[in-house]
């Protein structure tokens, strides 16, 4: 039987090349390898203008320009009860804030964040409040009392503003998470104390990705994990130890379009992961000189690959610039 010509080429041309002696083609995904090179310090021990105490905390806008002369850091100046601003340049500009009950007075201020208004949100943990002020310094609002209620806070820590304005809070002493509005009206918790997924022990801090997603630092279970917008567990990573993915009491995390940043405060370094929770890399150890940590608790991460620490045992804060290659 004769076969037509213009069936065999049609033949031809679509046998796959792997068929005809050729290897298959081999899938793979993209390798990324992130690290972090230093940039500069801010800060130095003591209690004058641009001077830290036990900073806990940092923040740099990713929702606007706050620049605008005034410096766009921001520090929880912890054993100082005070809010200190800084130029990206290291340079002091101004602060607010002292000891005391009163609003715009702090005692133990560890978490802050800045919305699209310009508003500042401090964590005022041993007062069990969290106070809104202008980004000069001036009292908006205060919400919070000590308790476990809804809206109340024992020993609370972090916070994270999402792209709608609305607040996250570690509710550490009660080992959940509070969502709360912009006006600090409580729309939802979630947790409370456990070892599985969806509960916490002890979580001190929060972030929230473009996706609504929420990454709790899960501290004393020495995890993250990662919920959707309605508190609802997704994927946890990381245990105990001092190996890559590991932890020993992670008190810091940050998200960006890429990666998820954790303080691993007990193991003096900064872990990169992806935000499906693949470790990526470590950075760190143990020292005073740039780029050593000690003790690091607070991270935020900028709109253009940088990451600020707050190196908590060095009296600093310090920059590093994310790289990639591949």
């Amino acid at each position: 039987m004769r076969i037509p010509l213009v069936i065999f080429l049609l033949a031809l041309f679509t046998i796959p090349a792997f068929a005809m002696g050729a290897v298959p083609p081999v899938t793979t995904e993209e390798t990324i390898v992130p690290s972090l090179v230093f940039v500069r310090e801010y800060g130095f021990p003591g209690n004058g203008d641009g001077q830290l105490y036990q900073p806990q905390d940092v923040y740099v806008s990713v929702m606007g320009d706050i620049s605008t002369g005034l410096g766009n850091l921001f520090v929880c100046d912890t054993g100082n009860n005070r809010i200190e601003r800084f130029d990206d340049d290291g340079s002091f500009s101004y602060q607010f804030g002292r000891f005391g009950t009163d609003r715009g007075r702090f005692n133990s201020p560890v978490g802050i964040a800045v919305d699209f208004n310009y508003y500042v949100y401090v964590v005022d943990q041993e007062n069990s409040r969290v106070q809104k002020l202008d980004v000069r310094g001036n009292p908006v609002a205060a919400w919070g009392s000590y308790g476990n209620g809804s809206g109340q806070f024992i020993n609370p820590r972090g916070i994270a503003l999402d792209t709608f304005g609305n607040i996250y809070v570690a509710d550490t002493g009660n080992d959940r998470i509070q969502k709360l509005d912009s006006s600090g009206f409580p729309l939802k918790s979630f947790g409370g104390f456990g070892r599985g997924m969806g509960f916490f022990d002890g979580p001190q801090d929060v972030a929230v990705d473009r996706d609504k997603n929420i990454y709790v630092a899960d501290t004393n279970n020495n995890m993250v994990q990662k919920l959707d917008e309605m508190g609802r567990p997704l994927l946890s990573f990381g245990s105990t130890g001092d190996q890559d993915g590991q932890f020993m009491k992670p008190c810091g995390i940050a998200v960006d379009d890429r990666f998820v940043y954790v303080s691993d405060t007990g193991n003096n370094r900064i872990q990169i992961f992806s935000r499906q929770g693949k470790f990526l890399a470590t950075y760190g150890k143990k020292g005073v000189a740039p780029g050593d940590l000690n003790n690091p608790v607070g991270i935020s991460a900028g709109r253009t690959g940088e990451l600020y620490v707050a190196d908590t045992g060095n009296h600093r804060i310090q920059k590093f610039k994310v790289v990639i290659s591949r």
